[in-house]
Order: structure tokens, then C-alpha cells, then sequence
């Protein structure tokens, strides 16, 4: 007995379910179709997870695939927003690109050497070496320096131990 009023009830429901859709595809049209389509595959994967029949995963994957229809025109319309952003990260990376290629072609003569390093042009090797070990420690890039700088440093060592 139970199970035939079940049986009623659930033909009950489709049948209200069936004139109900109906008359909302015909008042909105395809846009209706899709969204209850997808409505219906989603509840559909539900019932599966739940019953065993499929693998949750399987039917969270599915159901956010049926959502992308929703969610990849919000996403289009949100990339403009993000073109300011990318723009600056582009000219910021140029431009430490552009810092990092000056350093390092730029012909350093002696004086300028030892004027970065602070030393006397009579200074030796070793001070020249501590002068150097000095400074790196203060301005190198993985110590909170800069990287031009740490450079600048690295060409004066280079030029005046030559």
C-alpha cells in the first residue's frame, strides 16, 4: 500500500512539474530550457553521489562544468579590470630587466670603482675584499637591498681587481 502512494505522489509531482516547465518555456523560451536542463543534470548527479551510483568528485566536476555556462561570462566581462594590473607588472619587470642590462654593460672606469666601494685608489686587494664583503652584506637583494646596487657593487670588485 505504501508503495502505491509513493507511486501517486511521485506522478503527482511530475505531472505539476511537466505543466509547470512547460508554461515557463513557452513564457521565457531557451534560455528557460538550458537553465532547467542544467538545474535537472545537476539535482540528477546529486541523487547518483548519494546513492552510491557515482563518485562525489565525479558529480561536483560535473556539476561545476554545468556552471561554467553561468560563471564564463562573468569572467569575460571581469578581464578588463585586470588589463591596468597586468600592464603594470609588464613595465615593472622591463624595468628591472632594463636596470639589471645597464649594470652590467656599463663600462665602470677605476675612480667610479672606487668611489662605490669608498676606498682610496691606494687601497689593496684585501681591502678592496672587505670593502666589497662590507657593502654586499648591507645592499644584496636577498638581504632586503637592491639589486642595481648589489650589481654596481659586484662590476666595481670586478674592475678593480682586474
Amino acid at each position: 500500500m505504501a508503495r502505491i502512494i509513493i507511486l501517486i505522489a511521485a506522478l503527482g509531482v511530475t505531472l505539476f512539474l511537466w505543466v509547470w516547465l512547460k508554461a515557463r518555456y513557452q513564457e521565457q523560451g531557451r534560455p528557460f530550457a538550458v537553465k532547467a536542463t542544467l538545474v535537472a543534470c545537476a539535482l540528477i548527479l546529486i541523487g547518483l553521489a548519494a546513492t552510491g551510483r557515482v563518485h562525489w568528485l565525479g558529480a561536483l566536476l560535473a556539476s561545476a562544468l554545468a556552471g561554467m555556462r553561468f560563471l564564463l561570462p562573468i569572467i569575460f566581462k571581469s578581464l578588463p579590470l585586470l588589463a591596468p594590473f597586468l600592464k603594470r607588472a609588464k613595465a615593472e619587470q622591463a624595468d628591472n630587466n632594463s636596470n639589471a642590462n645597464t649594470a652590467n654593460s656599463s663600462d665602470m672606469t677605476k675612480d667610479e670603482a672606487f668611489a662605490i666601494l669608498g676606498l682610496d685608489h691606494n687601497a689593496t686587494e684585501e681591502e678592496i675584499v672587505m670593502a666589497h664583503r662590507r657593502l654586499i652584506q648591507k645592499l644584496h637583494p636577498d638581504t632586503g637591498g637592491n639589486e642595481y646596487l648589489a650589481t654596481q657593487l659586484n662590476i666595481a670588485k670586478a674592475v678593480l681587481l682586474k
